[in-house]
């Protein structure tokens, strides 16, 4: 290369190399106020999603057990900055009702499994099951029955509209064909059922409520009431998949007096924590824990531990309560505040999968940049070596003018090419391939 063409050529990557450093310089820019926009942004999300100090939780009937839970969840959530406001109902088919109704608004509550076909709980997951409410049959005669089809005539007490028991008792007196005169049907509250009973103006009532339950104890201990020992448990829970056969042991009310003398196989309804699937995780994750505080000891149809439990749900599962039987709760809740950890947990959640679509692409763009700049040089490298071809082919000193002019053009397409530095050694490549063909064309102009 001559020296007024090479010193061309230095001064034009001298201004390439300036072109670059301006462009670095405003790319720098660039990426600051992207860092920053992102920053921004993580921050609005967080903000927005921030876990809610307050929570309305759907209940039960006063005096039953899921009035008796919510108060227990209350307490255990005021410990964490969290008020929860209870809201009683009748049961469990009106707390589902709340709980899918988008205009009323109510974040959680106690629902009895098989109150609702999966189709109708779609925009809410369960957290879990979280004890067994057994069904208590308590009636008053001189007989002992075993069924409740030996019921059939008699005045029940089947709990009121709304309630979880009363759809479960339906279910069961149709099965047995004595839900119809002359069979009386009472739609009474527990707590007025068993007074009523004990009074004598009932032959029968059917209540799902925890054993802890003041009636409960109360009806066991009565000295004219009795429980029904279902001997076709097992057969029931075939027919109504709801339903688990459970059994209170012989001797469980008092070991000394052997009460009861046999053990009682009753039937339960599974009861569960179901929350709206938009509650946030750090709620979530609050309300497994109370759960654990609240439902994990030994009862008098259940065992150590055995509840919560993520068995049994017609409803489906939270992805956070999936994860936290699975691993336990977040590791991150142990060093940050419950709201922010949760946060970070979930983002992490999101930002595994997206790594590995985004890790492989990550990779080729160290490729994709050097060939974005070095196929500039492929055009000429291509016209360089048709060139030469036609030289070989065509090797006439009267033809040298011209092709000087094209291999004038050339090298001043190379030198106008604007490249980082690291790539100016394939330029410096092109421009020696350049002279040895002009060395051959000067061989040519000779002969």
């Amino acid at each position: 290369m001559q020296a007024p063409e090479m010193n061309a050529y230095i001064n034009n990557k001298g201004d390439a190399r300036m072109s670059n450093s301006s462009i670095s310089s405003r790319g720098l820019l660039v990426i600051l106020a992207l860092v920053l926009f992102i920053v921004i942004i993580l921050i609005l999300i967080a903000y927005h999603f921030r876990p809610p100090a307050a929570l309305i939780m759907t209940t039960g009937s006063e005096g039953g057990s899921y009035a008796a839970w919510g108060e227990r969840y209350r307490q255990v959530l005021a410990r964490k900055g969290i008020h929860i406001t209870l809201l009683p109902s009748t049961g469990s088919v009106e707390n589902l009702n709340r709980l899918g109704d988008g205009s009323f608004h109510v974040d959680a509550g106690f629902v009895q499994d098989g109150t609702t076909p999966l189709s109708d709980a779609h925009n809410l997951v369960s957290l879990g099951a979280i004890s067994y409410a057994p069904l208590w049959v308590f009636y008053r005669s001189q007989e002992t029955f075993y069924d409740v089809s030996e019921l059939g005539g008699k005045r029940i007490a089947i709990g009121p509209e709304g309630s979880g028991v009363r759809k479960l008792a339906i279910d069961l007196l149709t099965a047995t064909n004595i839900a119809t005169p002359p069979t009386m049907l009472f739609d009474i509250s527990g707590v007025a059922a068993g007074r009523d009973l004990l009074a004598g103006k009932l032959d029968a009532v059917m209540i799902t409520w925890t054993e802890d339950n003041a009636l409960i104890k109360e009806l066991l201990y009565a000295p004219d009431i009795k429980l029904m020992n279902f001997r076709q448990a097992e057969a029931y829970t075939r027919i109504i998949p709801a339903l688990s056969h459970v059994v209170l042991p012989k001797g469980i009310l008092d070991l000394s007096k052997k009460m009861p003398s046999e053990d009682v196989h009753l039937l339960a309804a599974t009861t569960n924590l179901i929350v709206r699937k938009d509650l946030h995780p750090a709620v979530v994750y609050l309300l497994l824990e109370a759960a654990i505080e609240i439902h994990s000891n030994a009862g008098w149809v259940n065992k150590q531990g055995e509840f919560p439990s993520p068995k049994g749900l017609s409803i489906p599962s939270s992805i956070y309560a999936e994860r936290f039987y699975k691993s336990g709760r977040p590791l991150l809740l142990d060093y940050l505040p419950f709201g922010l950890a949760a946060f970070v947990d979930r983002t992490l959640l999101f930002l595994v999968p997206a790594a590995i679509i985004l890790i492989p692409i990550i990779r080729s763009l160290p490729w994709l940049y050097s060939w974005r700049h070095r196929r500039k040089f492929l055009r000429w490298y291509r016209e360089l070596k048709n060139l030469e071809m036609e030289i070989v082919q065509n090797s006439r000193p009267e033809d040298t003018p011209g092709y000087r002019e094209k291999l004038d053009r050339i090298e001043a397409g190379i030198i106008s090419i604007s490249v980082p530095l690291a790539f100016l050694d394939e330029a410096y490549k092109l421009q020696q391939h350049v002279n040895l063909i002009r060395v051959k064309l000067i061989r040519l102009s000779h002969q």
